[in-house]
């Protein structure tokens, strides 16, 4: 074969399989499972913390709480090798899963082992000191005490911290046992600086904890080993059996009802309080940590903002004491005796039993006393170093976070000046002065944007004119010094009476400018034209109802503020509401009256009404009386009281107006002039369109003493009573045109004697109207008793109204008004 044929085969195919093997070794690289890190493990009766650190394939690590080590090798998301704790060896097979979180495992004998990925943001922030039994015992304290769920590396710290021995000797395992261990720990009492050893050069001795409160006590015994100090714990039926012990006396000594308070000893009220900032994270005034604060001497007004900054000083001083075991505070909940934690010149750190006034039970709280020194307690230690292990505080409150940056650049201004600090009197002139600039030009845009044509209204309402000018102003003066509490952290002495003049100022701008605000709602719908004079009166009576609820509402919570007794005022309204009742009985009969004469409506402002013998125009309804301007143009106030149990005739509320009278005709009239006469009125009303058909009657009614009386009986259809007297007027002229047409005469009462003679009536008319009537009967169309309906119906508005050759009948005859040229 030719060598440049072979170069040309074999050059590719080596190219290819390099690359072939480079893509596999890659691919081997990136199925490696990552190893590194802090895993969690357990196995049956045990468990350990493993750190592991991963080179490739080789994968190394130790638990640190059996001295045991790891050499294992990863093969894709395997790991297999050997685990050795000193003599002892064995081999393993891990797999993790595939979110690498966790992994599933077997020793070579069949058991499992299984763990998940940790962090070492829960390792101790301590250190582990075994160079005494105290510092052991509190090395194995502070492991328990900082445990969380579900978590081993601290309990195998802690479990570290026993004496070695074979966990098939103890028949349990070492967490199990430590674990045990705390539990009885846990309801003991005592020092861990008081611990005697008595000969100091021993390598072994035991001591006596006792549970606070009883009898129950337990024996723990120290060993030293390699200059190390380690605890031998008891055999855990011993710990089983104290533990039921210790738990039975607790159950007995503490209430029911006080069993979930977590303030009924003082290890609960530290506990509360401590464990309450960290669950909460932060400081929140309706948690349950400040629960533990007794603010009973405090003001009300500054309480909330108060106890936040005070919870801040213990939280903060507390770290500087020391760290704090738990077993070293009492838990008894019947001890009568304060507990002082910490005592210094400047003030004291004491919880003691107080009365709670709504679980009626007694709770453990941090003394006021305690809490009005801790501001100087704080100050006297802030420069004092935190424990080792302890975290700073974090200044999420803007006065520690000031403070702590004006401590760095300017140090001199923490001083006091007085009984506030130099920095504190700095802020309090800024936000003042800062407040009330921002409260003029707030005030400014105001009057510019809403209030325009205010200038002119000013004249005249000068007080409304003042409460816009400086309403601005003290509303924001009023909340600049609500937040000089917190931000400045202003002690109670202080903080009390700022706090108390800014809410005050508050209250007294919201209520005059709410007064102000009902009066310009209230003009505002009284000027509107088409609003019914019964609703301005209503409107008047609204406003003044709400003037007088605003008012005392401001008034209560000003002496709210001020610290008045106001609740016995109020409670001695009650006492002596009858009394007052009884004096102010004519004012509040008016006030109710009116109340009814709004809700009932008989009147309305602008009816024309008649009420005892009196008519009149009403006026205006007030809360008290009633005023009517009379037909003589006098005005009348009536109480309302009165007013309302008269008997009121509203002539504005009439649909109709009726029209009553009687035609007095001569005897000379003959029995059918006069039937002619009736029907011809009866057609004239009928005919009228001003008048009502129905009901409607025109009747011979009477032989009167000289007169044959004829009754008009009808209603007309006005509302208003000039109109009326028009129509009525136009009916009686018509009417006289009729009687004169007809031959008939008006009978008038006299004394003059006649002759029939003398006064003839036509007999040409008389004979006309024989055979009017004559006609009817021969054609079965006499109108009487009545006409017939169909008769009504084509006289009906016949007659013209306002009457031919009026000045208005043209008017009305418009299209405008509805009615046609014919």
């Amino acid at each position: 074969m030719p060598p440049s044929l072979t170069l040309r085969h074999i050059i590719p195919q080596l190219a290819f399989g390099i690359a072939v093997s480079m893509v596999a070794i890659q691919a081997h690289a990136q199925n490696l499972a990552d190893w590194s890190g802090e895993w969690d493990s357990r196995w049956r009766g045990g468990g350990a913390r493993l750190s592991l650190q991963q080179t490739g394939e080789t994968v190394s690590g130790a638990y640190p709480l059996y001295s045991g080590k790891i050499e294992a090798t990863v093969v894709g998301r395997e790991l297999r090798g050997r685990w050795i704790e000193k003599e002892r060896s064995g081999s393993f097979v891990f797999v993790q899963s595939s979110d690498g979180q966790t992994f599933s495992g077997r020793f070579e004998s069949g058991e499992w082992w299984t763990g998940s990925r940790t962090s070492l943001a829960s390792a101790p922030k301590f250190l582990i000191d075994q160079h005494l039994p105290e510092t052991t015992l509190r090395s194995f304290l502070q492991a328990m005490n900082s445990i969380g769920p579900a978590s081993n590396d601290l309990l195998g710290y802690a479990a570290k911290l026993l004496a070695p021995a074979e966990e098939s000797e103890a028949g349990i395992s070492r967490l199990d046992h430590a674990d045990l261990l705390f539990k009885v720990l846990d309801r003991l009492t005592f020092r861990i600086w008081g611990i005697s050893r008595g000969e100091e050069d021993v390598d072994r001795f035991t001591t006596k904890l006792t549970q606070a409160g009883t009898e129950n006590s337990l024996d723990l015994e120290f060993v030293k080993l390699d200059d190390l100090w380690y605890i031998v714990p008891p055999d855990p039926d011993l710990l089983r059996s104290t533990l039921d012990k210790l738990d039975l006396a607790r159950q007995q000594a503490a209430p029911a009802s006080r069993k979930n308070s977590g303030l009924h000893s003082p290890r609960d009220t530290f506990k509360t309080f401590l464990q309450g900032i960290h669950l909460e994270r932060g400081y929140n005034a309706d948690g349950q940590a400040m629960r533990a604060l007794n603010m009973s001497e405090f003001s009300d007004v500054a309480k909330e903002q108060e106890v936040i900054l005070l919870a801040n000083y213990l939280k903060r001083t507390l770290d500087r004491v020391s760290y704090i075991i738990w077993q070293e505070i009492p838990d008894d909940p019947n001890s009568k005796e304060p507990f002082i934690h910490f005592q210094h010149p400047a003030g004291e750190v004491v919880v003691a039993p107080f009365d709670d006034e709504e679980t009626k039970e007694v709770v453990w709280q941090f003394t006021p006393g305690t809490l009005q020194n801790i501001r100087s307690l704080y100050a006297a230690m802030e420069e004092m170093p935190l424990e080792a292990g302890l975290p700073p505080a974090p200044s999420e409150n803007f006065y520690f976070a000031m403070r702590d940056r004006i401590r760095g650049f300017a140090p001199k201004l923490l001083q006091p000046w007085g009984i506030i600090e130099g920095w504190q009197w700095l802020g309090f002139g800024l936000i003042v002065l800062g407040s009330l600039l921002l409260g003029l030009v707030l005030g400014r845009l105001a009057r510019l944007t809403f209030l325009r044509n205010w200038a002119e209204r000013a004249k005249t309402q000068p007080l409304a004119d003042f409460v816009l000018r400086w309403s601005a102003r003290t509303l924001m003066l009023g909340v600049g010094l609500l937040m000089t509490h917190g931000l400045l952290g202003l002690p109670d002495t202080i903080a009390h009476p700022v706090t108390t003049l800014g809410w005050c100022l508050i209250v007294v701008t919201v209520t005059l400018m709410l007064l102000l605000l009902i009066n310009v709602i209230a003009d505002r719908y009284r000027n509107i034209p088409q609003l019914a004079g019964h609703f301005r009166a209503l409107i008047s009576l609204i406003a003044g109802v709400a003037r007088v609820i605003v008012s005392i509402a401001g008034l209560v919570l000003l002496a709210h503020l001020l610290s008045i007794p106001y609740q016995g005022v109020l409670a001695g309204l009650g006492i002596g509401g009858l009394a007052v009742a009884l004096a102010a009985q004519p004012t509040l009969q008016n006030f109710l009256s009116g109340i009814t004469l709004y809700m009932d409506r008989p009147i309305a402002v602008g009816d024309f009404c008649s009420f005892g013998g009196t008519s009149g125009t009403v006026e205006y309804i007030g809360m008290r009386s009633t005023r009517i301007r009379t037909l003589d143009r006098t005005l009348i106030s009536v109480p309302n009281s009165e007013f309302s149990n008269m008997q009121l005739e509203n002539y504005a509320q009439r649909d109709q107006i009726f029209l009553k009278d009687t035609l007095q005709l001569r005897y000379e009239t003959t029995p059918d002039q006069l039937r002619l006469v009736l029907v011809e009125l009866r057609k004239l009303l009928l005919a009228h369109p001003k008048v009502a058909p129905e009901p409607m009657r025109v009747r011979f009614v009477a032989f009167g003493a000289h007169s044959l009386d004829i009754e008009l009986f009808a209603y007309v259809r006005t509302q208003d009573h000039s109109e009326f007297l028009a129509i009525r007027e136009d009916i009686y002229l018509r009417i006289m045109s009729l009687i004169e047409e007809l031959g008939v005469q008006f009978a008038f009462p006299s004394a003059v004697h006649y002759h029939a003679q003398d006064t003839k009536s036509d007999p040409e008319l008389a004979k006309r109207a024989s055979e009017t009537v004559k006609a009817w009967r021969e054609t079965d169309s006499l109108p009487f008793p009545d006409f017939d309906w169909r008769d009504k119906a084509e006289l009906s508005g016949k007659l013209d109204y306002p009457p031919l050759g009026s000045k208005l009948a043209d008017v009305m005859r418009d299209p405008v008004f509805g009615q046609s040229e014919e």
